[in-house]
């Protein structure tokens, strides 16, 4: 996997990227995500955030290596606290982390998403705590997909802001609305 080959999950996360976005990858390690998003148009601006030393460095090294410097800003911190007002992000992509993990970011983080449209989150376990987080705070789900990759099931879900309440039963919470709707639900893990 490198910035022109994504994984099969990550590629498809980054399909969910409408073109020339703004973006923040929560949690980028490598920030090969945002640079394939740069390199492919689907992002004309991208933070690559990351908490930990080691991913921080790397993140580092590989936009620098791609020469992607004016495009992507490698940012060290916890979570959302790596975006400002100024870097008008409107979406939000955190993949590869348990639903908990990925809902405590976004709550911890919420009053940065005031200009947010778009969260793209991939977790790899507990799918239903994103989306009651989600319903909570009008966030929309308007995509979801299941993949499987190396013999995981992995969730993929797009969540918009809306201007109605959002309500879901408890097996649309467990499933996911639009995985009911197209059957294409799965025992969890």
């Amino acid at each position: 996997m490198n910035e022109q080959k994504l994984s099969k999950r990550l590629e498809k996360v980054a399909h969910f990227i409408e073109p020339q976005s703004r973006i923040a990858d929560i949690g980028s390690d490598h920030a090969y995500l945002p640079c394939y998003a740069v390199l492919k148009g689907f992002a004309s601006f991208a933070i690559a955030g990351e908490i930990a030393d080691g991913p921080f460095r790397s993140a580092q090294d590989q936009v620098e290596k791609t020469g992607l410097l004016a495009q992507i800003s490698v940012r060290k911190g916890d979570g959302l606290e790596v975006l400002e007002p100024s870097d008008e992000v409107d979406t939000v992509v955190v993949a590869g982390m348990g639903g908990p993990l990925i809902a405590n970011i976004l709550e911890n983080g919420k009053r940065k998403l005031a200009r947010v449209k778009r969260l793209i989150l991939q977790p790899n376990i507990a799918a239903k705590r994103i989306r009651e987080w989600g319903a909570r705070e009008q966030f929309q789900i308007t995509a979801e997909e299941i993949i499987e990759e190396d013999h995981k099931i992995y969730e993929i879900l797009v969540l918009e802001r809306s201007n109605e309440p959002v309500d879901y039963s408890e097996d649309e919470l467990f499933f996911g609305p639009l995985l009911l709707k197209e059957k294409k639900c799965h025992i969890p893990y």
